[in-house]
């Protein structure tokens, strides 16, 4: 039997991207049975756009209540589909086939999840480039340990639910962010599998403001110290700035990227960085450098979706 397919799409002043995005999944050579949208305080015009289009289910929330997992919560509930996928609202299917592939590891009865390539954009800034294409693999992976920093490794941005896992595991609605790997930690202790799939693929990156990057920095960096207790040293921020400066100057002379950047990545870094530090604040300035932590930092700080 063909499981129902529900595709849920955040929203929040996405004018700019949201038809372009409604139009790639409804043109897919798999044909999603139903298409939601869940606005959390458009004032852009988002909402006007998404309404033109008749076979969309529209729900709004109040900005006040949202967080990344109440919206999602919200868009699951709304659906009794087998299948829910949760896509940014500028993230942009690479091809007709994006949802097929994301929709195939669930003949597997045991996976729960599906999470697909993001693959940033032609003018993404190099230091961002360099992350997602560090962090998304062209090589699928079979996550199942629970204990395994990696194997929680998941993106709401491009991913697809089994429905009666969420119903196990709904979205934590408390976390700032990183809602989507709490619910992978989740879904692992229970047995369930968990499949990356980089031929189900979207373009997506961010080129946000210095102040915007330090904001989603520091927005996740709050969730993960209530995941994992992380803190950060001083010492651990000035070795992570270091080595990332240095990486990123190595993939812009590499990749003939516009050296600008070499002078523009060193501030990229900071901001970037400093978001990481605050939530250890003050007493990241005595604690010792931890290689433990910085292990796990590698982790974290692998690019996620931050935003509706």
């Amino acid at each position: 039997m063909n499981p129902k397919i529900s595709v849920l799409i955040r929203t929040k002043n996405e004018a700019k991207d949201i038809v372009k995005t409604l139009d790639l999944v409804m043109d897919q050579v798999l044909i999603p049975d139903e298409i939601i949208v869940v606005d959390s305080g458009s004032t852009d015009g988002t909402i006007a756009l998404v309404e033109q289009y008749s076979a969309v289910k529209l729900i709004t929330m109040r900005p006040e209540d949202f967080t990344f997992g109440r919206s999602l919560n919200i868009g699951f509930a709304a659906t009794q589909a087998d299948i829910v996928v949760a896509l940014s609202a500028h993230a942009f299917p690479c091809d007709r086939n994006w949802l097929q592939h994301l929709i195939q590891p669930f003949a597997d009865p045991h996976v729960a999840g599906v999470y697909g390539k993001q693959a940033p954009h032609a003018d993404a800034y190099p230091p961002v480039e360099r992350d997602y294409r560090s962090f998304y693999s062209d090589e699928p992976r079979e996550q199942t340990n629970p204990n395994e920093p990696g194997d929680r490794a998941f993106s709401n941005a491009n991913a697809a639910i089994r429905r009666q896992c969420w119903e196990k595991r709904p979205f934590d609605e408390t976390l700032s962010g990183c809602e989507d790997v709490a619910w992978a930690w989740a879904i692992l202790a229970l047995g369930e599998k968990i499949i990356y799939a980089p031929e189900a693929a979207v373009y997506h990156s961010h080129n946000e403001p210095l102040r915007q990057v330090y904001k989603r920095t520091y927005r996740e960096t709050l969730a993960l110290q209530v995941l994992y207790g992380y803190d950060m040293g001083l010492r651990d921020a000035w070795k992570s700035w270091q080595q990332s400066v240095l990486a990123d100057w190595q993939f812009i002379l590499q990749q003939h990227k516009d050296r600008q950047w070499l002078l523009r990545s060193p501030l990229y870094r900071l901001f970037w960085t400093v978001g990481y530090l605050r939530p250890s604040l003050p007493a990241a300035l005595w604690k010792p450098f931890s290689k433990q932590w910085k292990r796990q930092w590698a982790r974290a700080a692998a690019p996620k979706e931050a935003g509706s």
